[in-house]
């Protein structure tokens, strides 16, 4: 079994729902990150033997199927792919599968990519292959609310595990300013310019390019999302304290070390573990805590040797409840958590393009630990149906 290198990380902006990069599906949006982090690790597609993507709505493609290989041939990549849909934790998965193919010896470069394009989702109509005889034809929309038959909306178990948890709106809200706040300092400060690639969207009147993410608001205070009713039928859960729709897409290069050598590529990070778990359905908002401490586990190490925490902002709840269940209930170690879990902003800010945010916060959580000289980092995320994945990098 072999160490995992990652030798560079790079992701596009995050779009607004029906923004600058609805134009793209999630392949498009995929290839500038993808060349991007080609670039930076100094190497070809010739030189990549394995491409695993996370993508979670295929619809949002012409052809709904197999976009992993639809990427690989359009990146001049005609080697093994493979598409992962864990939900939200597609992306991080697909990192997981990668680093298990290097260290076993069945690859040795890895490229793996996140993507999502939700303008592009279709509403879909069911049933016309059979034809409507009479009535109405009904569209549904899979992204709004986002749920599964027989289970309640994603936005629901937030809510009861911020309940059972006992964090109540005020610390939601709270939350969310922070995110927004934390992204415009770092933002200001120019930390995502090594993550970030700009994307140029074709048009007919000329190219136009977004270079920098769309959503967040650096002003936003607590006092100002007070004032917005819930959703979803929830008490506590309002467009203020969630993420968002988006588009955005993520990629990063994984070697092994004697293949880096040999390539002269430069490691940036090691992947020390990973890990997946699963809850009960309801348990999206402390499964991350979770999968982290399994990936702690592995790694040999404990939570207070963790430098940064990256915890997914599928809502606002969700890293408040997983840092709860990760403190021990303890709330002063929860706020002392806080102050190193997402510290460039997180995706109530960003936003979540659900088949690119696993590898979203990776790259980001690579780039702060190189921009503060080193350390040991946690990223970790929930997904559909209470999944969990999580990753230990050492840079």
């Amino acid at each position: 079994m072999t160490n995992v290198l990652i030798a560079s990380a790079r992701r596009t902006p995050v779009g607004r729902y029906l923004g600058g990069l609805a134009a793209l599906d999630p392949v498009e949006l995929a290839i500038p990150a993808c060349l991007a982090a080609l670039k930076d690790a100094g190497i070809g597609p010739g030189d990549v033997d394995l491409l695993t993507m996370g993508n979670c709505f295929s619809t949002s493609l012409r052809t709904a199927s197999v976009a992993a290989r639809q990427l690989g041939l359009r990146l001049g990549i005609d080697r093994p792919s493979l598409g992962v849909d864990t939900a939200c934790c597609s992306p991080m998965t697909a990192l997981r599968l990668a680093s298990q193919a290097i260290r076993l010896g069945e690859a040795e470069v890895a490229l793996v990519v996140g993507a999502e394009s939700m303008s592009r989702v279709p509403h879909l109509a069911r049933g016309l292959r059979q034809g409507v005889k009479a009535g109405s034809i009904e569209l549904q929309d899979p992204i709004f609310p986002i749920e599964y038959a027989g289970y309640a909306p994603v936005a629901v178990d937030a809510e009861r595990g911020a309940r059972r948890y006992g964090i109540d709106r005020a610390a939601m809200d709270d939350m969310a300013a922070r995110s927004n706040s934390r992204w415009g300092e770092a933002s200001g400060q120019g930390r995502f310019l090594a993550e970030l690639v700009a994307v140029e969207i074709p048009g007919r009147k000329g190219n136009t390019v977004v270079a920098r993410d769309e959503q967040p608001r650096p002003e936003t205070s607590p006092e100002s999302l007070a004032g917005l009713k819930p959703i979803f039928g929830t008490d506590s859960i309002t467009a203020g304290n969630s993420p968002g729709l988006n588009d955005g897409a993520a990629a990063l290069i994984l070697a092994s070390p004697e293949k880096a050598r040999n390539l002269g590529i430069r490691q940036k990070a090691v992947v020390e573990a990973a890990s997946c778990v699963t809850a009960s359905p309801e348990g999206m908002s402390w499964v991350p805590a979770l999968a982290l401490q399994a990936a702690l586990g592995k790694a040999g190490r404990s939570l207070p040797g963790l430098d940064l925490l990256e915890i997914n902002e599928a809502f606002a709840a969700v890293p408040l409840v997983s840092l709860r269940v990760l403190a021990g209930e303890d709330s002063a170690r929860a706020a002392e958590l806080l102050e190193r879990t997402n510290v460039n902003g997180g995706a109530v800010a960003i936003g979540h393009p659900v088949g690119a945010s696993g590898l979203r916060i990776v790259a980001t959580l690579l780039h702060e630990l190189v921009r503060r000289g080193g350390g040991v980092g946690g990223a970790a995320i929930c997904g559909g149906l209470a999944q969990g994945e999580s990753v230990i990098l050492r840079v």
